[in-house]
């Protein structure tokens, strides 16, 4: 017993080492992945190293196998039947057969005459079409998030860049308060105010290199590859979305992946129902075989034929279930179509709207911000305003940048939002129409 219980703890044991082993390697291959990988990426080359390294893109694919095997299970003919009797004699007397034993061998074939098997190959096929227009359909979504920190990315750095402008605009006026405080013009809390001012600067440009590092990781994350930054590569301008809603929802009707994919459930359903009726049909089985006694010996053939009576089971449930999941399939399809057109109005409608804000930003406060500059520090030289006022116009203008970047932003979130709703998101990449390379 001893002994029994050291086997299973050495067999647990082993199995223990040889999962750590394992995951030691496929950390090992995963940090090599993440080191051949490039540094920084643009979006298109993020969506080449997506389809061919990410583990995650890999497993969406791998569905599809699982539908393929279906397939060939569709196909698949019933196995022939091998039966083996034996016939013993109890009584003194034989009054059954001659001899003391009798034996039957008998193979009985299972014939698929009403056409199940092709149903079936039929039903499997749209399943697995339908299986291949969800995956598309999950595809979508995940190039839809790559892209979103992809702009995320772009826009933290343009924050950096402002930021790093503005700290040295601070830098600027830190030499020009030192020259005023030697010349007796400005007092030491003037230069303490610029070395707070400058501090302030510095800690939120940190705090943006932090997000931009952040986002960088969640990038490696969303794609499953542990240990990859990329860091995004363009520059942060409007792809230029149309906003024509009757084109978009054309386009939806025709390519939408979540449409497509309801589409060829209904398909699928349909399919699945026309196996289930032709399932219905009992399947007759050819059998033959012979029958032998031995003292004496004897033999005979034997040939018959066995089918199941559908007298109480005529398929009425497999049939009911068929039907039940087409009328599902069918409402499914229709709630994607009216969500679809529903979200393609809201991401229209929003994008128009967040197009005008920028802008109208841009034109009413972007273009007066030079103005703002050369006056405040013109101002403060003449001795005509105070340190205080000039630190003001300052933040006004990097503030102002700042919103502008945010604007720009939700702008392409929104061009985004309407592409992935009309169904338009990797025509971007295929066509190459997208302006962020």
């Amino acid at each position: 017993m001893k002994r029994f219980a050291w086997k299973i703890h050495f067999n647990l044991s082993s199995i223990g080492l040889a999962l750590m082993f394992g995951t030691m390697a496929s950390c090992r291959v995963m940090a090599g992945d993440a080191q051949s990988l490039p540094e920084t990426v643009t979006m298109q080359q993020l969506l080449d190293i997506t389809r061919a390294k990410s583990p995650r893109y890999a497993a969406l694919q791998q569905r599809i196998e699982a539908a393929d095997a279906g397939v060939v299970a569709a196909g698949v003919l019933p196995n022939p039947r091998l039966s083996y009797g034996r016939f013993d004699l109890v009584s003194r007397r034989n009054t059954m057969y001659d001899g003391n034993v009798q034996q039957q061998v008998i193979v009985e074939v299972p014939v698929l005459i009403a056409g199940q098997r092709g149903k079936r190959i039929e039903a499997a096929e749209k399943k697995a079409d339908a299986t291949a227009a969800e995956i598309a359909a999950d595809s979508v979504g995940l190039i839809y998030e790559e892209w979103l920190l992809f702009v995320k990315q772009l826009a933290d750095r343009q924050r950096i860049a402002v930021l790093d402008e503005t700290a040295q605009y601070i830098e600027h006026l830190s030499g020009i308060v030192s020259g005023r405080l030697q010349a007796g013009s400005a007092s030491q809390y003037d230069l303490l105010r610029i070395e707070i001012e400058a501090k302030s600067v510095e800690t939120r440009r940190e705090t943006f290199r932090n997000n931009l590092s952040a986002t960088a990781s969640d990038l490696g994350v969303l794609l499953g590859l542990s240990g990859w930054k990329p860091q995004a590569q363009g520059d942060l301008i409007s792809l230029n979305v149309p906003t024509d809603l009757d084109k978009l929802w054309a386009d939806a009707e025709k390519i939408h992946p979540d449409i497509e994919a309801t589409r060829r459930g209904e398909i699928a359903a349909n399919a699945d129902l026309a196996r289930a009726k032709r399932e219905r049909w009992p399947t007759p089985s050819v059998q033959v075989g012979t029958v032998f006694t031995d003292a004496p010996y004897g033999n005979t053939s034997f040939a018959g034929v066995a089918v199941d009576l559908p007298i109480f089971d005529r398929g009425q449930g497999t049939i009911a279930r068929a039907n039940a999941e087409k009328h599902a399939a069918i409402l499914q399809y229709n709630l994607a179509v009216a969500r679809t057109h529903g979200e393609l109005e809201r991401a229209v409608e929003l994008l128009i709207r967040r197009r005008e804000t920028r802008s109208n930003f841009e034109r009413n406060v972007i273009a007066k911000l030079p103005d703002l500059k050369n006056m405040g520090e013109a101002s403060y030289r003449l001795g005509k305003g105070s340190l205080l006022e000039l630190l003001d116009a300052s933040r006004s203008r990097t503030e102002t940048l700042l919103t502008k970047f945010d604007l720009m932003q939700s702008e392409i979130e929104a061009e985004l939002d309407v592409l992935r709703t009309s169904g338009l998101l990797t025509h971007m990449f295929e066509n190459q129409l997208t302006k962020l390379n």
